[in-house]
């Protein structure tokens, strides 16, 4: 019966000397900071797909070269040791791209051949949305000011080489 009438003065003279007692720890870890998406690589394009508030979840960047290709990144995502595929959908269609799980972005970057039937629902203004294991984003749309058509167009240019 002590220990409680004790607890009790000693917050009335921490708060009588304008001090407060140390505030309880939360409850589970931190919430994870925001992680940077990656830098477009060298001479690729690049198109970032937002959510209603304008924030970046999906990145496209188109890379050119002897054998061009589609990258794809969620900086939010977690790899998975057991999943290879990032699906991308344009409106009512997927398209699978593989994770590289040894990329040394943050969340999931996965590649694969540039999908012309992509391109032009990308082009057509199609929500797109990604998923990878348990995960999804989406829809999502291009950024504010952004025309996709003319990432379109030099995705197209890269792929065509």
């Amino acid at each position: 019966m002590r220990r409680p009438a004790l607890a009790g003065l000693l917050l009335l003279a921490l708060a009588a000397c304008g001090r407060e007692p140390p505030a309880a720890a939360p409850d589970g870890p931190p919430p994870p900071a925001s992680p940077e998406p990656p830098a477009a690589p060298a001479g690729a394009e690049r198109l970032a797909f937002v959510d209603g508030s304008g924030k970046p979840r999906l990145l496209l960047d188109c890379l050119g070269g002897a054998r061009p290709a589609l990258r794809a990144s969620v900086a939010e995502f977690e790899k998975i040791g057991s999943e290879d595929r990032l699906t991308i959908g344009a409106g009512n269609q997927a398209f699978a791209l593989v994770a590289d799980l040894s990329d040394p972005s943050p969340g999931v970057v996965a590649s694969g051949a540039i999908d012309p039937d992509l391109l032009r629902r990308i082009g057509d203004g199609r929500p797109v949305s990604a998923v990878y294991g348990a995960r999804s984003v989406g829809p999502l749309r291009p950024a504010d000011g952004v025309a996709p058509d003319g990432f379109v167009v030099r995705c197209r240019a890269l792929a065509d080489g």
